[in-house]
């Protein structure tokens, strides 16, 4: 990421990209990794017997696209979607281990094939039988094997390679995890480097992990630093409500202009406590207020259960997302549990005020002109830091300690206060500062992709 506001340098991609042969040291490595995971099959892998395509008949050229949650694919879509445009042969495939993901995935890319692994050596094998790519572009995140909490194993991008695809790294970044397991940990040991050398292309998103990669085995001749495209992607000009999920629940909520309040992605009980408790104050000044409440994790069911009990416990009329009609809440509802997956970037356009939970996406607010609130404590190796930590240092983000600070600035936004208009104003001309990475990501992806 930029350390200041300006325009990166346009990027120089190769004229004509060459291929690079793996050579015999990496088919020796991954001889020696191939029989210990077969060890480790017989020890009880977890990773194998997931493999499941959600349209088992298909079959043909595939885009491969590795995308870990909602929230990235969300980031990425401007350029998943150019991709699809350059490539209209191929049929896109997204790559997860989150069964939970499917529909929204499919919502987002209706013609996709959604395929379940956990990254085992022989689901890579099933799919380049069934849908072998041309092309392969890894989303973010890993740049290296294992440094995240999901899994993308070398396996899949060896067989991209085998299958004669170009392998694109798109804004890329680094969690630096420890690997989880012991195969994983000699994933790494044995096959990082390799890992690194099979991409055609690696965009990262800063020059400090440029360099760490080049470091750690990439050719400085592929990586390029292009900032972060989520500045971009949060973008939604064109946005109707048409186009969500729940049209007649959400134009409804837009309709009658209640003060609304969306907790994203709030999942821990002291935060979401906070702001039930600044929503609780906000009510006594704005009794028809409305607070729309977002778990991270809605198929955990112990998480929910520690979360209702938390709006119960304020005497609250509520209801979950999944349990009513797409149309209008009675006005009697106080709160909407949003207990689905995928529809929370489309509800923040109902916000008269959004706050975000710790860890997590403040564009998507923030793309659409809310006023956000956020709270301390963010963690350095989560992917929503850097967006985090550049936004904090421009002054743009507005934490709040306690609930009454919750309260006082949410009244204010809900009021029309100067000083709320004047936070908007400085946040958009930071955001506009940071935005042009996409175009230098097809910049340099290009020749790659091209027939």
């Amino acid at each position: 990421m930029p350390d200041a506001l300006t325009d990166l340098a346009p990027v120089s991609p190769p004229r004509t990209p060459a291929r690079r042969s793996a050579g015999l040291g990496e088919a020796l490595r991954w001889t020696a990794f191939r029989m210990l995971e077969r060890l480790s099959d017989w020890r009880g892998n977890n990773t194998q017997g997931v493999f499941a395509l959600s349209d088992p008949q298909a079959r043909g050229p595939a885009l491969w696209l590795y995308v870990t949650t909602i929230g990235e694919l969300n980031a990425v879509a401007p350029m998943l979607e150019w991709l699809v445009a350059q490539r209209p042969d191929l049929r896109p495939v997204l790559i997860t281990e989150h069964a939970h993901y499917q529909e929204a995935y499919l919502a987002r890319l209706p013609g996709a094939v959604v395929c379940l692994t956990r990254g085992h050596s022989l689901d890579a094998r099933k799919l380049a039988a069934q849908l072998p790519p041309q092309v392969l572009a890894l989303a973010e995140i890993p740049c290296l094997p294992s440094d995240a909490p999901c899994r993308f194993s070398y396996a899949f991008l060896r067989e991209a390679r085998r299958c004669g695809a170009s392998t694109l790294l798109l804004n890329g970044w680094l969690y630096h995890y420890a690997p989880p397991a012991r195969l994983d940990q000699v994933e790494r040991q044995l096959l990082e480097a390799d890992f690194l050398r099979a991409l055609d292309v690696l965009c990262v998103q800063d020059a400090a992990t440029a360099q760490i990669l080049a470091g750690r085995g990439a050719a400085e001749d592929r990586l390029v630093v292009t900032g972060n495209m989520k500045f971009d992607a949060m973008q939604r000009p064109h946005w109707q409500v048409s186009q969500a999920r729940s049209p007649g629940l959400l134009g409804a909520l837009i309709e009658a202009g209640r003060p609304t309040v969306v907790g994203g992605c709030v999942t821990e009980l002291a935060e979401q406590q906070a702001v039930l408790g600044a929503f609780q104050r906000l009510r006594q000044q704005h009794p028809q207020a409305l607070l729309i409440l977002a778990p991270r994790h809605p198929e955990n069911r112990e998480r929910m259960q520690a979360l209702l009990a938390q709006v119960e416990a304020q005497d609250l009329r509520w209801v979950r997302r999944s349990a009513v009609p797409d149309a209008a809440l009675p006005e009697s509802v106080n709160c909407l549990v949003l207990d689905t997956v995928g529809e929370l970037r489309d509800f923040y356009a109902a916000a008269s005020v959004a706050h975000v939970g710790v860890d997590h996406n403040v564009l998507e607010p923030l793309g659409l002109g809310k006023p956000l609130t956020i709270q301390e404590g963010w963690n350095t190796t989560y992917p929503s830091y850097p967006v985090y930590r550049l936004l904090r240092d421009q002054g743009v983000l507005h934490s709040c300690a306690d609930e009454a600070a919750l309260h006082a600035y949410w009244r204010a936004a809900i009021e029309g206060a100067a000083s709320v208009q004047d936070d908007l104003r400085r946040t958009e001309e930071v955001l506009s500062a940071l935005r042009g990475s996409v175009a230098r990501h097809q910049q340099a992806c290009l020749p790659w992709v091209a027939r």
